[in-house]
Order: C-alpha cells, then sequence, then structure tokens
C-alpha cells in the first residue's frame, strides 16, 4: 500500500515538473527583450557602389548627349521633370495600384549588383528602387535622379 501511495505521489508530480519557471528579472545593464513588430521587414542596403554606379550611368548617358527616360530635355540640357508634390511610395509598403513602374535600362542594370531573389529594379518617376516581386513592396531606394 505504501508504495503504491508513493508511485500515485510521483506520478502527480510530474505535470509541475514540467511547467516553465517564471522569468527572471533582468540584470541590470542588460539588452531588454527585442519588441516583436507587426510585419517582419527585410533591410536590404544598397551598396554605396550601386548607388554610384546608378548616377554614373545617367551622367554618362547626359554627357553623350543623350537624354533617358525619366529626364526630360530642357534648354538643350537633360534634367528632371518637376518634382510631384509627394514620392507615391514609401520604403517597406507596396506600391499603390495607380503608380506605373518601368525596367531600368539594360545598360543600366548590367552595372549594378544582382538583386536579392524576390526583388528586382525598378523605376518609378525619378527613382530607381528594389522592389518585391509580386508584392509590390519597395525594399530600397537606390538612386534619386532629380537630384542629377
Amino acid at each position: 500500500m505504501r508504495a503504491l501511495s508513493i508511485a500515485l505521489l510521483a506520478i502527480s508530480a510530474v505535470p509541475a515538473l514540467a511547467q516553465t519557471p517564471p522569468a527572471r528579472p533582468a540584470a541590470p545593464g542588460a539588452a531588454a527583450p527585442a519588441k516583436e513588430s507587426p510585419l517582419p521587414t527585410l533591410n536590404i542596403v544598397v551598396s554605396p557602389r550601386d548607388r554610384d554606379a546608378a548616377l554614373a550611368y545617367y551622367r554618362d548617358e547626359i554627357a553623350a548627349g543623350r537624354c533617358p527616360a525619366p529626364l526630360v530635355r530642357r534648354d538643350k540640357a537633360c534634367a528632371a521633370p518637376p518634382p510631384l508634390s509627394t514620392k507615391a511610395w514609401r520604403i517597406d509598403q507596396p506600391l499603390p495600384d495607380g503608380v506605373k513602374m518601368e525596367a531600368p535600362p539594360p545598360g543600366l542594370i548590367a552595372k549594378l549588383s544582382p538583386s536579392r531573389a524576390g526583388y528586382q529594379y525598378m523605376r518609378i518617376d525619378t527613382d530607381i528602387v528594389v522592389v518585391g516581386i509580386g508584392t509590390r513592396t519597395i525594399a530600397a531606394l537606390v538612386a534619386d535622379l532629380s537630384r542629377l
């Protein structure tokens, strides 16, 4: 009988051992736990080499007497069109349906680093950006051509 009561006591104690202990307070100077964001974002960093390559491509085209889109010819010179009141896009946000994007010139694509899987370089107005394929989410700004 005594062995049976010991066995029952041991079985009833097992679930209590499986419970997780209460969280301990953080030690002074320790980093606070990271807050979870509602949607994870992918931080794509555009290298200075890619930024410089994009701007150099357009500067070379202008120097050769060509005026590549989106630049317009004004008084025998290429310039960016007048700025819109606001940008039509925001980083980490999907591109609105009415906003048109185009592929940059193939010569520029050849000078840039390969885009990450699931992303591609696109041009929106005077901006070269990295856009998620299928999601149309803007991941990074490569170059702002209005500053040429």
